[in-house]
């Protein structure tokens, strides 16, 4: 059997794991943080939209 492997790095220290499993580490670490993709495809930020409703809204309590 011949697997094909990768390193991933964890701050500087270097991991050898299986090419599949660095592949699917990368897929998790882009869907946790997609400021690259975000960056990429130039698509604005919402942010002040989401700040200006959240301070029109008063609850009663």
């Amino acid at each position: 059997m011949s697997e094909s492997f990768s390193w991933m790095f964890v701050d500087f220290i270097p991991l050898l794991y299986e090419r599949r499993r660095v592949a699917r580490q990368c897929k998790v670490e882009i869907w946790l943080n997609p400021s690259p993709l975000v960056e990429s495809l130039n698509i604005k930020k919402v942010e002040a939209k989401k700040q200006e409703k959240t301070q029109s809204m008063n609850y009663v309590v």
